[in-house]
């Protein structure tokens, strides 16, 4: 059984890994926590075209997403606005969002998931 990890954060985590042919991308947070919603969510999407590449995979290969907001009512439309100019409709993967108090108060946005190699 082989797992490839990379971008380790010290001691805590792997950002991506691979096993089996799927692709593992930890939770991302936005570093520029100054920015609104559609600024976070916009840092998360590059962020994950990196870690992707970085896998040997891209966004056309996702198969899932979990979303987590601070304020669903409040950012539920900039975040889903910043997701449909980056996702290819015809790769349209699983998704789920949620509410959720995150780590820190000026965190808007987390998004984890897991995609094909």
């Amino acid at each position: 059984m082989t797992i490839e990890r990379f971008e380790p954060n010290g001691k805590r985590l792997s950002h991506v890994l691979v096993h089996n042919g799927i692709v593992y991308m930890t939770g991302q947070v936005p570093v520029d926590r100054s920015q609104d919603i559609a600024g976070q969510t916009q840092q998360l999407l590059e962020r994950i075209d990196h870690l992707l590449a970085v896998a040997g995979s891209d966004k056309s290969k996702i198969l899932f997403a979990q979303i987590w907001l601070k304020d669903i009512q409040r950012d539920f439309a900039a975040m889903n606005a910043a997701w449909e100019a980056w996702i290819p409709q015809d790769s349209l993967p699983a998704r789920a969002t949620v509410e959720a108090n995150l780590a820190a108060e000026e965190i808007l946005i987390e998004i984890a998931l897991q995609a094909a190699l």
